[in-house]
């Protein structure tokens, strides 16, 4: 059974429980708001606790570094600030990201990181989860950037479906960013890979209540946030480590943010861990605290879900209905026989 904390436990050298039982910790955590250094510091920070702690995997928020780009929803166009976001991402092949590598390998815990990639100066809403040697197991991009997101930030190619990845002694592990747990087809070909644990890396979500009435839609605050990520659990079979960022007066000074609609009222941390059942396993801090939450989490506790309930498996009709998956990575110049394939 999982043991549910919000609290830190102290670190152990055997994992309590079966020997399938593991500790995961979701980051709640104010972000470092153009600034690449610090964020850096700060995100090892989190993994030294977090592995002093006990905890074999950390899974961080929705672009962590260098914070949720708030301001997009009230400005699509704000040159000085997006240069300045553009400046303070982090590249997926830099001495940055080899610190944060670094940190994982020398506490020997693995790390999904959530980033604003730079790629030449195109951004990308990333997500890379780094092995407990510091190895990059996997590397995707959000396939479709939410609505005003596409004002800043590229789309995934099809080597982003790719997402789950297994991590010895830890499980098959798995991610995606926010909104992407509102598409059905995405979250059925992450299940098809036997996703056991997955980090879902959501931004600030505030409470519905806290907004005017009829100026933000319920799937957008906190409340739809944990619900579409219960629905991955209960459908995937898996549990789900739920990261989240928040915004303080400072940050939305910071970002301009207080004549908008949305993020202009601080708050929004939501972090939690759900079990493959649907249930919360994990007490919620408050909207602007900062905390890992951490649970131990019993992989045989899919087994028992399983054996009800398997979308990808024997509840599943697929002579009826089944998926069709493009996972080839389309780069901007390739050769033209890169381009053939077959499809049915």
């Amino acid at each position: 059974m999982a043991s549910p904390s919000q609290a830190h436990p102290s670190p152990t050298t055997t994992k309590p429980g079966s020997p399938h039982t593991v500790r995961v910790a979701a980051v709640q955590a104010e972000g470092c708001y153009f600034d690449l250094p610090a964020a850096v510091q700060k995100t090892c920070d989190l993994i030294i606790e977090a592995a002093n702690k006990g905890c074999d995997l950390i899974a961080f928020p929705e672009v962590w570094i260098p914070q949720y780009p708030g301001w997009i929803w009230q400005r699509p166009i704000d040159f000085e600030m997006v240069t300045e976001y553009m400046k303070h991402s982090l590249r997926r092949d830099s001495p940055e990201m080899r610190s944060i590598q670094d940190c994982a390998a020398a506490h020997h815990i693995a790390v999904c990181l959530g980033y604003s990639e730079n790629d030449n100066d195109s951004l990308y809403l990333s997500q890379t989860l780094i092995g407990r040697d510091g190895a990059i197991r996997m590397h995707r991009r959000k396939v479709k950037p939410t609505h005003v997101e596409r004002t800043i930030y590229g789309e995934g190619s099809g080597g982003s479906l790719m997402n789950v990845v297994e991590e010895a002694g830890v499980g098959r592990i798995g991610a995606l960013s926010c909104w992407e747990h509102s598409q059905p087809l995405l979250r059925y070909h992450t299940y098809s890979q036997g996703e056991q644990i997955h980090v879902a890396a959501w931004p600030p979500m505030n409470h519905y209540d806290s907004f005017p009435a009829g100026s933000a839609l319920w799937s957008q605050c906190r409340e739809g946030a944990h619900n579409l990520s219960t629905t991955h659990a209960i459908e995937g079979n898996c549990f789900v480590v739920l990261a989240s960022s928040f915004y303080t007066q400072a940050g939305i000074a910071r970002m301009k943010l207080g004549d908008g609609k949305l993020y202009h009222i601080g708050g929004g941390g939501c972090a939690c861990i759900i079990g493959p059942d649907g249930r919360k396993l994990t007490e919620d801090l408050g909207e602007e605290e900062e905390g890992l939450v951490i649970a131990d989490i019993d992989l045989d506790e899919i087994k028992k879900v399983k054996a009800m309930l398997d979308v990808h498996g024997h509840y599943s009709r697929p002579d009826l209905l089944w998926l069709g998956v493009d996972n080839r990575e389309k780069k901007q110049v390739r050769a033209e026989v890169e381009l053939q394939g077959t499809y049915i």
